[in-house]
């Protein structure tokens, strides 16, 4: 008798450690298969030594339950595991990256809003996450007395928990041991399971589970960053003597700062910075002087977007501007809000907070704004939609504007519901279009998703006959019909500037946010012709500079958001433009300009970094490994300088009067 309950306890304790690891590993399984396309990589045995000691503690929690808690216990936490799968799966395919707990404020919103717009992009597939929930939730319905438990000895409880303790010393092993390393890597993985702040990488090499817990855990306590942030000696630069293109900047003041200070994460960004290249001027520079800027954000803009005979505005700034054919708007994990920032600051997001929101007190005194207004610009910005999402208010005025005018201050009609941009640009210029020299940031709205049949139908209808007709999927024709009335406002903006006189003195810099987010990209294909799945090709997205006093011209060189600062800056010859404060380099300049993704992936005109694979892709014949270690290590160096920029408030102390 006594042996018989010995066995049942055992049978009790390692029952329920199956139930759980069959059903998680299961939810691995389908979530890595889904996500990278693999099942048996070597990463797969660090998820099942996780999984496995995941299951071991819940099972040795259950064990001090009855069984008819245990059940319950056991049922929440495979349905939890299985929610997550599925949340992840379906954020990346409704916002275009994954999801931290720290960055869930800016998608939570979003998706709170759009609730039956976020459900009804749930592939078919995804539900069979719940299968392992189904099969369990059976089990205990039909066979009652599946689960039978037995008393524990002081004996077994030690036991069990030497086996608990056992197999986590095990499973973390993996993060060391050289066997269990992916290739390639932007950081060790000991490094990201402490730190898991590329997000894509953490859930393949550590699973859905094991990353939300890390995740949690770093969102209570991130610590202080501690990678090494790698100050190179600069480089003996060329004595140009025809014609002068030196930048000369003064470094007096800023060396002794870095003399005089102690704290040695600041001394280390002082040290950075100042040993960066001085990008020489060129035959760009000042092509603009004193011209006015009108930088504009516009919602979802994608090369589908420029139709001859449908946006007819936005095709003219295109074909008679600078047209930059191979620039990319990287994704970071709030996704308008990011690309704003990063146009605005050229520093990299956080890739685990909404940026914006959480460094909205920074110092930024190296932002677009503050050099603009440096240089006695009439500096404004304008929005038609409120601050729900983003503390521009604030953050803009922090910056350097005088005023950001969202859709209360500008009164802001609406059609069927939705903002028009026609009406913003109405209401806004005023405030701006008599000054002497201003810049003006114009972030737009209408062409925000949704594109399906309840998609902001007021605006859609209004222009629908105008796209009825076209040989595309209905919500491209939607898309395109939202596209109009933004090609609208920048046909008035165009004509009342003409009308001032002001045209020829103005510049217009026109950037999109993201790709048209919730449209199947094979959509996009059908309308342009061009791939959009392989590579960045998604990110892949129009960048336009136009003047009508200058000639068009298309830029071939690889380009992204972080360079548009650093590009306009030297363009208008701005004073106390310096570029080693920039990700971002000036596209024109014989610099190389690199475009960094949150996922620590990269690419430059001579080669492309993928992290989701580890692999490299060569453009060039001449490619060698040492420049795409070098390149990687640059990556890596900018995304710690700019987590420790933005944590430590760095500009703050580099700028200690303003």
């Amino acid at each position: 008798m006594k042996k018989t309950k010995i066995l049942e306890t055992n049978f009790y304790f390692s029952k329920i450690i199956l139930i759980i690891f069959f059903s998680l590993i299961f939810i691995e399984g389908f979530f890595k298969i889904l996500t990278f396309g693999s099942l048996f990589t070597i990463e797969l045995v660090r998820i099942t030594l996780f999984t496995l000691t995941t299951s071991t503690i819940i099972a040795f929690l259950c064990s001090f339950f009855s069984p008819r808690m245990s059940k319950v216990i056991i049922l929440m936490t495979i349905l939890f595991s299985s929610i997550y799968a599925v949340i992840q799966l379906n954020f990346q395919s409704f916002m275009g990256n994954y999801m931290s707990v720290n960055a869930a404020n800016d998608g939570a919103g979003r998706i709170t809003e759009q609730i039956s717009v976020f459900l009804s992009y749930i592939k078919p597939i995804y539900y069979l996450g719940f299968l392992p929930f189904m099969i369990v939730l059976l089990i205990f319905i039909f066979a009652k007395g599946f689960l039978r438990q037995g008393k524990y000895n002081f004996k077994q409880i030690v036991t069990m928990f030497i086996f608990v303790i056992s197999l986590h010393f095990l499973s973390i092993s993996t993060l060391i041991l050289p066997i269990f390393q992916s290739p390639n890597l932007m950081v060790s993985n000991q490094v990201l399971y402490s730190n898991p702040i590329f997000i894509e990488t953490s859930l393949k090499e550590f699973g859905t589970m094991r990353f939300l817990w890390r995740d949690i855990l770093y969102m209570i306590d991130p610590g202080e960053t501690s990678q090494e942030i790698v100050v190179d000696d600069k480089e003996e630069e060329e004595v140009i003597d025809e014609p002068d293109y030196e930048r000369k900047i003064i470094d007096t003041r800023w060396r002794t700062l870095i003399e005089n200070e102690k704290d040695p994460v600041i001394k280390s960004l002082h040290e950075f910075y100042i040993n960066q290249n001085i990008t020489p001027k060129n035959e760009m520079t000042g092509i603009f002087k004193d011209k006015n800027l009108i930088l504009i954000m516009i919602e979802a803009l994608d090369v589908t977007a420029i139709n001859e005979e449908v946006t007819p505005t936005l095709f003219r700034l295109a074909k008679e501007g600078w047209y930059f054919n191979n620039y990319y708007t990287p994704k970071y994990s709030c996704t308008t809000g990011e690309s704003e920032y990063i146009a605005l600051t050229s520093i990299i997001p956080s890739p685990t907070v909404c940026t914006p929101n959480a460094f909205t007190k920074n110092n930024y005194s190296t932002s677009i704004f503050s050099l603009f207004k440096k240089n006695s610009y009439y500096n404004t910005s304008y929005h038609n939609w409120t601050d729900q999402y983003y503390n521009r208010t604030e953050l803009h005025q922090n910056m350097g504007s005088l005023k950001f005018y969202s859709h209360d201050d500008l009164n802001i009609k609406r059609i069927g519901g939705w903002p028009s941009d026609l009406n913003m640009m109405q209401e806004a210029l005023p405030y701006f279009i008599d000054q002497d020299r201003f810049f003006s940031f114009i972030i737009t709205s209408t062409m925000h998703f949704p594109y399906d049949d309840g998609g902001h139908k007021g605006v859609v209808k209004t222009h629908w006959d105008k796209v009825k007709n076209l040989p595309y999927n209905i919500k491209v024709k939607r898309y395109l019909a939202k596209a109009i009335e933004t090609d609208l406002a920048l046909e008035y903006l165009i004509n009342s500037l003409e009308e001032k006189g002001k045209l020829d003195d103005t510049v217009f810099a026109i950037f999109g946010d993201h790709h048209p987010l919730h449209m199947e990209l094979k959509y996009l294909e059908e309308a342009t012709g061009t791939d959009r799945t392989s590579q960045y090709n998604m990110d892949r997205l129009p960048f336009i500079i136009y003047n009508s006093a200058v000639e068009s011209k298309t830029i071939t060189k690889t380009a992204s958001t972080f360079d548009i600062l650093p590009t306009l800056a030297n363009l208008f010859d701005l004073n106390y433009y310096d570029p080693r404060y920039y990700v971002g380099k000036d596209v024109f300049s014989e610099e190389e300009t690199t475009v960094i993704f949150t996922t620590g992936g990269w690419i430059t005109d001579k080669a492309m970094y993928f992290p989701k694979s580890g692999t490299y892709e060569r453009l060039s014949d001449t490619v060698t490994d040492e420049y795409l270690n070098g390149v990687t290590q640059k990556v890596k160096n900018y995304m710690n300088v700019s987590a420790q920029t933005l944590t430590r408030d760095y500009f703050r102390y580099r700028f200690p009067s303003e």
